[in-house]
């Protein structure tokens, strides 16, 4: 967890994180050709962390959020 670290050892934003992706909805509502679209704190690697995270998501057929194939997703982090 890279950006837990940066954020830890700056301060940053007290140990939170936001990251937005977009990904396509590929068959079997597997997502695919993520990219961030931002993130916060630039540089603490929110993003990439977003990423990882997004090729877990399995979004359910009907997501009123996939839009012509695609779907964004809003991510916030924050150290316990």
């Amino acid at each position: 967890m890279i950006w837990i670290a940066a954020a830890a050892a700056t301060s940053v934003m007290a140990g939170q994180g936001l990251a937005t992706v977009q990904c396509r909805v590929a068959a079997g509502q597997v997502l695919r050709d993520c990219v961030v679209l931002s993130e916060t704190p630039t540089g603490a690697n929110v993003g990439a962390f977003a990423l990882k995270l997004a090729k877990g998501f399995h979004p359910q057929k009907g997501d009123r959020r996939i839009t012509n194939g695609k779907i964004v997703i809003h991510m916030k982090f924050k150290l316990p």
